[in-house]
């Protein structure tokens, strides 16, 4: 069989020169069977050649030519020859190819079984594009089996028609090499469910080792379908995460385990005040103010060092810090994630400066509910008490005004029937101011000139600030007329009169001016209350002590006062403020420490005429000429007390304390009264009822209410509506005369007022 080859295919040193050419020879015309007869044929002929010139040579054994020339004894002899030289390399040489055949076949099905646990789609095409062969992960992407696929047309098979002339030019240059075949190339491939699946391609041309021309094209295939759905939905992913990171209403904040930002979304931008390559980079403690930093570095280094954390998953109220130093609240969410081996810290950040401000107005408002409720009930108890209390003042101020009238000006008996008129008026104010700011007063408004109310006032004024002060007024004679309540404006005036006495402990003087002005736009942009238009302005100054700025923000908040302990109730620029608002005005307050103090009221300016002009002559006259007045008032000290001013100021006088006695008296004794003066509430009937049957059965006859301000809280509407004058409690001497010349002189007069 011969000496056994190396695997490599190379003899071993051992074989000797000629089996080693012989071998050759053989291994280079093994594959043709007519040179194998050519060679044995020229072995034959060789060895006869041989013989016959051996015969030659040596003629004396010429005899034996036949024997030599015998084809037996030719093949006797040459058979050694064809052994060594012919047969032996031969076998050798089948042996060779026998293993070398084992070796391929083993070679094949180790190529066949790599290809079939690629993982990759293997292809081969001949160069017109038909499949020479394809592996099972091939199949199996496809969905067919080996035999169905293997020798039809590529890409008119399993290529999209819509992809298919693209697929062809590419295969056509890649066969004719006009394309560089190291390249990576996607395109879908048709299963046979119908479904599209995306191959990425690289290919490698076959060529023939001999010739060098192309032979097919081998390509292998990554199915990368879900990859790609995988990559899009990734893409989707982002694009969601950036149109809600760029989009939501609260800042978003993304910093890495150094504490250095990475990361903000345009709220945040807006928020801080700075463009996002601003903060990029930078530290986190840059957006905190000072007094949060050193906390915050704490709380960064042991969370990465224990991983707890007093703030993460939970809304915290802290300060951000903007651009331009503003300190701003807001509200922080804490949360953390792992990119690859580093923690990184999101912060939800939303301004919370708007809800603050909602929360501080809502906690006023609740405050001033509060007070409100407070007051209202202090004016509940004040307006229990208010009409028998106003029935004492009126008695006792009447009667001593009565006995006034007949003592000498300047006595010591004089100065002390005026003090008990003043004390008188000290209680009547007082109960006026808490159900003025506690209920708020009804009022009649009517046109009134501010000048005669002011100038009526300075002797009351004077007497209330007393001694040591002055009063300097300033009053413009052509001071346009305002529409208002006289007794409201009396007793803002009055309140911050006395205010003033009191910012004087040692004496000062007290300043009244009065003058037109015309407000503009441009005016009202400090003030939010103010209105432009034609304004009467009133200015209370004094010489006083003035107040702090943070007073002056609060100076008229209920029970808000500067003054020591019992020595005010913090109503009375209350009460100010509030009565100006309701006419429609507004009031600004000026002052410094050691400079005194300004206030300023303005009150709109009407057309009209204002109110008494008509009856001016009527109310200075206020003697009566023997008119027949109807009195009903169920205080007897009240009654007795009016009685007697009206009988001794010419007036006929029929008392009565009910209604119903009083309605006796005009039936029964079938008298013609000329003025019916009634209490507001009467034991057993409301005093505008009982006019109201005055008036529908004597028209001609005149009315008049009279109460207190919780009664006018009652029954003053009714009385505007009816157009019935009020009188009210506790009234002077000369109040009350007045009121009676008054309503006498204009009879049902539409134009009421309240005295």
């Amino acid at each position: 069989m011969g000496e056994p080859r190396k695997k490599n295919g190379k003899p071993n040193a051992s074989v000797n020169r000629f089996e080693r050419w012989a071998i050759s020879v053989i291994e280079a015309s093994y594959h043709s069977p007519l040179k194998l007869i050519v060679i044995i044929a020229l072995s034959v002929f060789l060895i006869e050649a041989l013989v016959m010139v051996f015969l030659f040579m040596v003629p004396d054994l010429s005899y034996l030519s036949g024997i030599f020339l015998d084809p037996a004894l030719v093949v006797v002899l040459l058979a050694p020859i064809l052994y060594f030289f012919l047969f032996r390399p031969l076998l050798r040489l089948m042996n060779e190819l026998d293993v070398y055949g084992r070796e391929l076949e083993s070679e094949r099905d180790k190529m066949h079984s790599y290809l079939e646990v690629a993982g990759v789609m293997i292809l081969v095409l001949d160069t017109t594009g038909k499949v020479v062969l394809i592996n099972k992960k091939g199949c199996d992407i496809l969905g067919y089996d080996e035999r169905e696929i293997t020798g039809r047309d590529w890409l008119n098979s399993f290529v999209p028609s819509r992809g298919r002339k693209e697929a062809w030019r590419l295969f056509s240059d890649l066969v004719s090499e006009r394309a560089d075949v190291s390249g990576y190339y996607e395109n879908p491939v048709v299963t046979k469910r119908g479904e599209e699946r995306t191959i990425l391609w690289h290919n490698a041309l076959l060529k023939d080792s001999s010739t060098g021309a192309v032979t097919g094209v081998l390509s292998s295939g990554e199915d990368i379908t879900d990859r790609k759905r995988i990559e899009k939905a990734l893409t989707d992913s982002e694009k969601r995460y950036r149109l809600i990171h760029n989009t939501v209403f609260d800042g978003i904040i993304i910093t890495d385990s150094r504490d250095t930002i990475v990361d903000i979304n345009p709220s945040a931008e807006k928020m801080f005040g700075y463009e996002k390559g601003e903060l990029i980079g930078v530290p986190l403690i840059n957006i905190m103010p000072e007094e949060y930093r050193e906390r915050h570095r704490e709380g960064v280094k042991q969370f990465l060092e224990t991983g707890l954390s007093t703030i993460q998953g939970r809304i915290t109220e802290v300060e951000g810090l903007r651009k331009d130093g503003v300190v701003f609240p807001i509200e922080l969410i804490v949360s953390t994630f792992s990119l690859g081996a580093e923690i990184n810290f999101t912060g939800t950040v939303r301004d919370i400066t708007e809800r603050k401000r909602a929360e501080y107005e809502k906690e006023l408002i609740q405050a001033r509910l509060s007070q409100s409720q407070k007051m209202e009930a202090i004016g509940r108890f004040a307006g229990g008490i208010a009409h028998d209390f106003n029935n004492i003042l009126t008695s006792i101020r009447g009667n001593a005004e009565l006995a006034s009238e007949g003592v000498e000006e300047g006595t010591p008996l004089h100065s002390r029937l005026e003090g008990i008129v003043l004390s008188v008026l000290h209680a009547s104010k007082l109960t006026r101011q808490l159900l003025l700011f506690s209920r708020g007063q009804p009022f009649e408004l009517q046109p009134l000139r501010i000048n005669d109310i002011i100038e009526n006032m300075l002797k009351m004024v004077s007497r209330i600030i007393g001694e040591g002060y002055s009063i300097s007024t300033d009053l413009y004679k052509e001071l346009w007329p305002v529409k208002a309540d006289e007794g409201n404006i009396e007793q803002v005036i009055m309140n911050l009169a006395i205010n003033a006495r009191d910012a004087m402990p040692d004496g000062g003087t007290l300043s009244i001016k009065t003058e037109n002005l015309t407000v503009t736009d441009e005016d009202c942009m400090g003030l939010p209350e103010a209105s432009p238009g034609r304004c009467v302005c009133i200015t209370v100054a004094d010489t006083g002590m003035g107040m702090k700025k943070e007073h002056i923000n609060r100076i008229f908040e209920p029970f808000f006062t500067t003054k020591a302990s019992g020595k005010g109730t913090g109503v009375g620029l209350a009460m100010v403020y509030g009565v100006i608002k309701q006419h429609g005005g507004w009031i600004t307050v000026q002052s410094e420490p050691g400079k005194g103090t300004r206030f300023r009221i303005f009150l709109p300016a009407i057309e009209e005429k204002a109110a008494g002009e008509g009856h001016r002559a009527a109310g200075r006259k206020t003697a009566g000429n023997g008119e027949r007045v109807l009195l009903v008032e169920d205080d007897k000290d009240t009654r007795e007390f009016t009685r007697t001013v009206l009988s001794e100021n010419g007036y006929v006088v029929f008392t009565a304390s009910t209604a119903r006695a009083a309605m006796e008296i005009l039936e029964k004794e079938n008298r013609e009264v000329d003025l019916v003066i009634s209490d507001a509430v009467l034991p057993d009937r409301r005093g505008s009822q009982f006019l109201d049957s005055v008036v529908s059965g004597r028209p001609g006859t005149a009315v008049l209410l009279s109460g207190t301000f919780a009664d006018a809280r009652a029954v003053g509407n009714e009385a505007g509506i009816k157009k019935y004058r009020y009188l009210q409690k506790p009234y002077s001497l000369a109040g009350l005369l007045r009121a009676v010349a008054v309503s006498l002189a204009s009879k049902k007069s539409n134009t009421p007022t309240s005295h």
